[in-house]
């Protein structure tokens, strides 16, 4: 019955015409139902305008009906809210803020100082074992080995990755301080938790850990501002626009200078560019290999989280991970291929269109229950909202929570944010008298 609904083109004004009234009914590009609809009708839109070849209606028509159903589990969650009662003071914010500086600034350069060493512990004995001397061109042809022996199903040693994965909480905690204190030495280590993070990405020439630790970094920093601004953040400002560009050219630099330590070869000269068909597959391929995926794909059995949790059902041996996710590759921009199909996929394979269905309006509606309930209950809007926002902005690639760093973000994360003394983490502290718990 799907195929008769026609053009690709008449699901993407569906999605469009959704996310406005979104916008429009919960009064922020914040609030879930507009945001994982404004995130996801950039993707689409360019998608459209980029791909070479048709994209199937069918495949199309099942993306928006994923994404509508989590928009509309948000609204029915915004709908329901009951109205608060009471509002948190001035001094209640201000105190709540401020609890947060001293173990986010603390936990962070901890994890970040963990994930620091993995990567000097990776480079030297890179250097080592292939033969590389310690130089500017040495450094970068570690890239380039580590990308050839990714796809030979070599990886680097389970020391080295127990370690870097401690980048993914450096970089949330980072965010969160971000936002909370405006203190120039506090911000420049907010800023520095994103290192580990570039440097891992650039020492096994991998786009996906830089993109992984900006993405847990911008989640836990809009999260943080939602709640600063009792849920009615405004996105097109002069500043945050101005933010958002530089961003986007960040990343297109990120991109050129990735691509240039994938290709290069022991001796030659260091030239970062970007093909412009290889930038648009990796950034804007998705939604038509997903489309040309569930229209010519038959999906039989249920895996039960094996995509969605990759990583750790391989850690627990119930699902060895495949490298790249996927085997099967798409044409979507000229003779690019990608193996890239979004979250959605994973949650299809792993609970059927009908349960990936379900399964977004859940999520959808837990993030605006959420949402609507940050003057109540801040920490658990933290944690929550920030995996929300995280896990949206990195759909369009695979599920987040595929990568057990994730996991251990928020599982720090929920350490942190959740605590409501200022002693030391996972220590009881004795209450003074007359003290009042933070909300």
């Amino acid at each position: 019955m799907i195929d008769t609904l026609g053009s690709p083109w008449l699901a993407y004004a569906v999605l469009v015409i959704v996310t406005v009234a979104s916008r429009l009914r919960c009064g922020s590009w914040f609030a879930p139902a507009a945001f994982v609809g404004m995130v996801w009708s950039f993707f689409v839109g360019a998608s459209l305008c980029i791909v070479d070849y048709p994209i199937p209606g069918r495949g199309l028509w099942m993306l928006v009906t994923l994404i509508v159903a989590m928009q509309l589990g948000a609204l029915i969650a915004h709908e329901l809210q009951p109205q608060s009662s009471a509002a948190a003071t001035g001094s209640d914010w201000s105190n709540f803020l401020d609890s947060l500086i001293l173990p986010c600034r603390r936990y962070a350069l901890l994890s970040g100082a963990i994930a620091l060493a993995g990567c000097v512990y990776l480079l030297f004995t890179s250097l080592d074992d292939f033969g590389l001397p310690f130089t500017p061109l040495g450094v970068l042809e570690v890239g380039a080995k580590w990308t050839l022996l990714r796809y030979d199903d070599v990886f680097e040693p389970w020391s080295v990755r127990l370690l870097v994965t401690w980048f993914h909480p450096a970089a949330l905690l980072g965010g969160v301080l971000f936002a909370c204190s405006h203190k120039r030495f506090d911000r420049a280590i907010a800023v520095l938790t994103l290192l580990p993070a570039v440097l891992y990405g650039v020492f096994i020439g991998a786009r996906s850990a830089i993109l992984l630790g900006l993405t847990c970094w911008i989640g836990g920093f809009v999260a943080t501002l939602c709640i600063q601004h009792h849920g009615r953040l405004a996105l097109f400002t002069a500043r945050r626009l101005l933010v958002l560009l530089l961003s986007a050219a960040c990343l297109l630099g990120m991109f050129a200078s990735i691509n240039a330590v994938r290709d290069s070869s022991w001796q030659q000269d260091f030239v970062p560019q970007a093909a412009e068909t290889q930038l648009e597959n990796y950034m804007f391929g998705s939604p038509a290999a997903f489309a040309d995926w569930y229209a010519h794909s038959e999906v039989s059995g249920a895996e039960w989280g094996a995509q969605t949790f990759a990583n750790a059902f391989d850690v627990l041996h119930l699902k060895s991970r495949i490298v790249g996710r996927y085997t099967g590759m798409s044409n979507v921009v000229g003779t690019e291929r990608t193996n890239v199909y979004s979250l959605f996929r994973g949650l299809i394979e792993d609970f059927s269109a009908g349960g990936a269905a379900l399964i977004a309006a859940c999520i959808g509606g837990g993030a605006g229950w959420v949402y609507g309930r940050t003057s109540e209950k801040p920490r658990a809007a933290l944690l929550w909202l920030s995996a929300f926002y995280a896990a949206m902005l990195y759909s369009p690639l695979v599920s987040l929570f595929s990568f057990n760093g994730a996991l251990l973000a928020w599982l720090l994360g929920w350490l942190v944010f959740m605590r409501k003394q200022t002693g030391p983490l996972l220590l009881p502290q004795p209450s003074l008298p007359g003290q009042e718990a933070l909300p």
